[in-house]
């Protein structure tokens, strides 16, 4: 086991630029994370992606521990990955975290073994099922569903300031981008930056990547909708059980 201040200490190093985005609320949610080496799994093939001396940021938007996996092969290569998971664990989950979890765990062992400069590009690492089951939610689960927002990445212009050219989407498929993730495409496809994605499954690039207006795009209301719903948790991020209703009209939980 390794505790969970030590554990985010190692995916945010406070040496790197980056870790001002690092979302601390995954690992706040566990007391410690196993870091026992999950089952083994299919290599991640990053062949599609550039040097990390290059000038191009990554963004990884894949299922839970694929993400991870994603991550730890990009630190390899050099980038350092920041985590960006903003949902809490907890009983009956709509959006399981076993997997993030376990993967975090044993990932911060790797990441001992490797060293990554302190000016390292970086990969922002999200999970794709973070807006699994949008709507309602039956009472008794636990609705950690979560998306991001702009805030949550910095804007273009500082990526520009560190050398930043081209941002690169990793997915598996050559799917559209979620529409809360757009939001933030579109700000820096706007802001000058070269957009790409990269198809983990086929090695398939979409070269440009040309993102479509999002509904709400830069409306001040926005974040007020996209949050509508979902469910705030006391260690920041999201996730909280969803009341069950009682044989007399009220509710408990």
């Amino acid at each position: 086991m390794i505790s969970n201040q030590e554990c985010y200490a190692l995916w945010a190093p406070e040496q790197s630029i980056w870790a001002q985005w690092a979302k601390p609320v995954v690992f706040a949610s566990v007391v410690g994370l196993d870091t026992d080496p999950p089952p083994p799994s299919a290599p991640i093939n990053m062949a599609g992606v550039p040097e990390a001396w290059g000038n191009t940021a990554v963004v990884v938007d894949m299922p839970g521990a694929e993400s991870v996996a994603a991550g730890l092969a990009l630190a390899q290569r050099g980038f350092q990955p920041v985590p960006l998971y903003n949902g809490t664990d907890g009983p009956n989950p709509v959006v399981h975290m076993d997997g993030l979890l376990r993967a975090l765990g044993a990932g911060s062992q790797v990441l001992k073994t490797v060293t990554i400069a302190a000016d390292a590009k970086p990969a922002f690492l999200l999970d794709s099922n973070r807006r699994d089951t949008m709507g309602a939610v039956t009472g008794g689960y636990y609705d950690n569903r979560w998306v991001v927002l702009p805030q949550d990445f910095p804007s273009a212009n500082f990526l520009r300031s560190r050398g930043i050219t081209d941002v690169l989407l990793v997915q598996r498929g050559l799917n559209a981008p979620s529409q809360d993730l757009s939001h933030v495409l579109l700000r820096w496809q706007q802001g000058g930056l070269r957009l790409r994605s990269l198809d983990l499954a086929t090695g398939g690039i979409v070269d440009p990547l040309t993102v479509t207006e999002p509904s709400l795009f830069r409306k001040a209301w926005y974040a007020a909708v996209a949050l509508m719903g979902l469910r705030r948790n006391n260690v920041g991020g999201f996730g909280s059980m969803v009341p069950e209703q009682t044989s007399r009209s009220g509710f408990y939980g």
